[in-house]
């Protein structure tokens, strides 16, 4: 029975016999089969036929409606086998946001694929605001990133990473460069280049002329040139006059090359909100409790590579 609701919704999916057999790895006229023998013991017509391709009936987006719910029953049932199993064999998928994909996440990786080479590992680049949609629909084991979406969703775990300083950077030579103590108002005279923000950037951002503009009614604050690759937003930014964010970190190697400068811009609010999220009733399959404890040693790292800070000064090298 399962094999035959497979082809059903490979059929429902290319609305095409050859196409969905050849999805499934069959004949067409196996498939054929299966769909009649499908309509057969269930005593209904599923699929209507015609020049165009083949189009579910009533009755079949009923069945294939449950079907889907006993894919992701089956699909669950062998995930949780496989924790049996141990990190062997394990599997893992994971949401990671923009700026994480770009610092701190292949080292924890690495990491962890040194202590354990047979794990089968995915990592999807990610806006941070489909973490929940994501984790929901068991699209990942894990998302890493801002936790902005997912702190109102008593459904999903938040595991909290260090709050770092973020920092706003342009290019060497910029007119802001020039300012000992610059605002944010004088900072939102120049075009902001960077990701779609949290809602918490309205209540400060909004402020300046040409950083952006909240939307979709202040969920998100859209930046006046959006886009979420930080390596390319570097190359904005030290060929214009447009500023970005980021971690000082990441900026090292530009900055020591002289190709772009830190604004010496300080706030209270003005940090990142990072966690390791993941769904409350879903057990942490050994690979994600490996992953977990990587991430945080690899984010430790990064951030304070000469150590965690100073407790008599109260602060570190960064």
């Amino acid at each position: 029975m399962l094999r035959l609701l497979e082809c059903a919704l490979a059929l429902d999916k290319h609305r095409n016999f050859a196409r969905a057999a050849e999805h499934i790895g069959v004949s067409q006229p196996t498939l054929t089969r299966c769909i009649q023998e499908l309509e057969r013991r269930l005593g209904a017509k599923l699929f209507d036929r015609g020049r165009t391709g083949a189009d579910p009936t009533s009755f079949g987006t009923i069945v294939l409606n449950s079907a889907r719910r006993v894919e992701i029953d089956i699909t669950e049932l062998k995930r949780e086998i496989a924790l049996l199993k141990g990190l062997s064999i394990g599997e893992l998928t994971i949401g990671v946001g923009p700026f994480v994909a770009q610092t701190w996440i292949g080292d924890a990786v690495g990491s962890l694929l040194a202590k354990h080479p047979m794990l089968r590992l995915r990592l999807l680049d990610m806006d941070w605001s489909s973490f929940c949609s994501a984790l929901h629909e068991r699209k990942i084991d894990l998302a890493v990133g801002d936790a902005q979406e997912t702190s109102s969703d008593p459904d999903i775990v938040a595991e909290p990473l260090p709050n770092r300083p973020a920092c706003f950077f342009c290019r060497s030579g910029h007119p802001l460069t020039k300012l000992k103590k610059p605002t944010i108002h004088d900072i939102g005279e120049y075009p902001l280049a960077t990701g779609k923000l949290p809602s918490r950037a309205n209540e400060h951002l909004a402020e300046g002329r040409l950083m952006g503009q909240p939307v979709e009614g202040g969920k998100y604050f859209e930046p006046q040139i959006q886009c979420p690759n930080l390596d390319a937003v570097i190359r904005i930014v030290s060929a214009s006059n447009a500023v970005s964010i980021a971690i000082e970190p990441k900026l090292k190697p530009w900055v020591a090359a002289g190709q772009v400068a830190i604004v010496p811009f300080h706030a209270p609010w003005f940090k990142t909100n990072y966690a390791i999220m993941h769904l409350r009733e879903r057990t942490l399959a050994p690979a994600a409790v490996a992953f977990c404890a990587e991430a945080h040693e690899a984010e430790r790292r990064y951030n304070e590579p000469s150590g965690p800070p100073d407790k008599k000064h109260g602060r570190g090298r960064s």
